[in-house]
C-alpha cells in the first residue's frame, strides 16, 4: 500500500493549522488536545453558524453535537514555588531545589514538580540552578519587596512565529483591537456584576442595573477611549460597593475599612492586598502567553508602553474580580489577614514577610479550585483556564474562529 504525503506537504506549506476534528475517538487522551482544544474550537463554530438560525433549530444542532470531553488534565501535576524572604537562596541538589536561609535549609520542592519559580525582594539564585529550570523550561520570575513584577528569566522562548505575525497585524488594526478589547472590558464588568450580587447583601438595584448598562455600553464602544470611560464608571459603582463585601468587621473598626481603590502606593491593607494580588495574576497570564506563543508586551486595549506587559493586562481584565478580588474577599472574611500582617507608615501600607506568605496560600487555593467551565461544561481548574482562554485569544486573533468569548462566570 503507498501511502500519499501529498496533503500534509500542502497544509505545511499553507502555515495555517487546519480545523479539528469534529467529535473524533482520535482526540481522547491525546497530548495535544489541549493545546488543539477540538470540542472547544467545533462548538464555538457551531454557535456561531446558529447565530443565523432560530432558537428551535440551534437547540437541536446542540443536541446533535454530544456532549463536551472533559479537558485533561484539568489540573496540573507541577505547581508554582514561592520564595519571599530577604536573604534567602535558591540551589540545586540532585532533582531538588533547596531553599536556604542564613540560618538553614528551610524548604525543597523536586524539580519535575515545578511549573515556575517566583522570587520576592532580596532573594539569590545559583547558576547551577538557574541553568536547570532554563533546560526544563521552567520560568524564573523576579518581583520586588511590594510584589511589583520586575521580569521572567526564561530558556529557549515559544517558535511560534505564526501566532505572533497575527498578533502585530491585529494589532495594528484598530477594527480588530476594539473588537477584542470590547470583549475584555465587558467580561470584567460582567464578573464584577457577578461578585457583587452574590456577596452584597446590602445591593442596591440601581448599581446592578447601572454595570448590566455598562456591560451593553462596552459591547458596543466605538473606541478604546469610550471604553476607558465606560470601564472607569464601573470600576467606580463596583468599588463603591467592594466595602459590603467584607464582612465580619467590627463596628468602628477601621484597621480594615475600604473607601476607595487607590495604589501606588496603597494607602490601607485592602488596597495593599489588591495590589499585591494583581502584580501575581498579571504574573500568571504573562508565562501563560508566553507558553502560548504570545508577545505579552503587545496588547489590544492597553496601548504599548516601554516595559508595560500590555497583553497580559487585557487578559487580566475579566479574571480580576473571580480571581484577584475573591482571594482577597476570602482572606479579610475569613481572618487569614491580621494587623500584624500589615506595616503601616505615613506614606504607605505593605505586607509583612508572613501576610504575604498567607496571601499566596490564599491565591494558590483559589487557582487549584476546579469550577464547571459555564461555555463548555466540563470541570476545569482556574489555573488551566487560563491557558483555555488564552489559546481561544489566538484561534481568534488567526481567524479560526470568529470573536473571543471573555470567561464569565454565572
Amino acid at each position: 500500500m503507498r501511502i500519499s504525503f501529498a496533503p500534509l506537504r500542502t497544509a505545511a506549506e499553507q502555515g495555517e493549522m487546519p480545523p479539528p476534528l469534529p467529535h473524533s475517538p482520535k482526540c481522547n487522551h491525546c497530548s495535544l488536545a489541549g493545546i488543539c482544544l477540538p470540542d472547544e474550537i467545533t462548538l464555538l463554530k457551531e454557535m456561531e453558524a446558529a447565530d443565523a438560525e432560530t432558537n428551535e433549530e440551534a437547540e437541536e444542532k446542540e443536541t446533535a453535537s454530544g456532549q463536551i470531553r472533559r479537558l485533561l488534565p484539568s489540573r496540573d501535576d507541577a505547581i508554582p514555588v514561592y520564595v519571599v524572604g530577604q536573604g534567602n537562596t535558591v540551589r540545586k541538589k540532585g532533582e531538588r531545589l533547596e531553599i536556604w536561609s542564613r540560618e538553614g535549609k528551610v524548604g525543597e520542592a523536586k524539580l519535575r514538580e515545578i511549573s515556575q519559580l517566583s522570587l520576592y525582594g532580596g532573594v539569590e539564585i545559583t547558576t547551577p540552578a538557574m541553568v536547570e529550570l532554563m533546560q526544563r523550561g521552567v520560568p524564573v520570575i523576579h518581583y520586588t519587596h511590594g510584589g511589583w513584577f520586575l521580569g521572567i528569566c526564561l530558556g529557549t522562548t515559544h517558535k511560534n512565529v505564526e501566532l505572533r505575525m497575527h498578533q502585530f497585524h491585529c494589532a495594528l488594526d484598530p477594527k480588530r483591537s476594539i473588537l477584542l478589547a470590547q470583549k475584555a472590558v465587558a467580561g470584567k464588568i460582567k464578573n464584577c456584576r457577578t461578585l457583587v450580587r452574590r456577596n452584597d447583601s446590602m445591593r442596591s438595584t440601581s448599581s446592578l442595573s447601572l454595570l448590566a448598562k455598562l456591560v451593553a455600553e462596552a459591547e458596543e464602544a466605538p473606541s478604546s477611549e469610550s471604553l476607558l470611560g465606560i470601564e472607569g464608571a464601573a470600576a467606580e459603582c463596583y468599588f463603591s460597593r467592594f466595602a459590603n463585601l467584607l464582612k465580619g468587621r467590627k463596628e468602628g473598626d477601621k484597621d480594615f475599612s475600604f473607601e476607595n481603590r487607590n495604589r501606588r502606593p496603597p494607602k490601607d491593607p485592602v488596597n495593599a492586598v489588591l495590589s499585591y494580588l494583581y502584580g501575581i495574576l498579571v504574573k500568571d497570564l504573562f508565562v501563560t502567553l508566553l507558553a502560548v506563543g504570545f508577545d505579552p508586551y503587545l496588547g489590544f486595549y492597553h496601548r504599548p508602553r516601554y516595559g508595560r506587559p500590555a497583553l497580559a493586562l487585557d487578559m487580566m481584565e475579566e479574571f480580576r474580580p473571580i480571581i484577584a478580588d475573591s482571594v482577597a474577599i476570602n482572606l479579610f472574611n475569613n481572618e487569614e489577614l491580621s494587623r500584624k500582617d500589615f506595616i503601616k507608615t505615613c506614606a504607605e501600607v505593605t505586607l509583612t514577610s508572613n501576610g504575604k506568605k498567607a496571601l499566596i496560600s490564599g491565591y494558590e487555593r483559589r487557582m487549584e479550585t476546579e469550577i464547571v467551565h459555564p461555555l463548555f461544561g466540563y470541570k476545569v481548574s482556574y489555573r488551566r483556564v487560563l491557558e483555555v482562554q488564552a489559546r481561544l485569544l489566538a484561534r481568534t486573533i488567526s481567524g479560526e474562529i470568529k470573536e473571543y468569548s471573555p470567561f464569565c462566570t454565572r
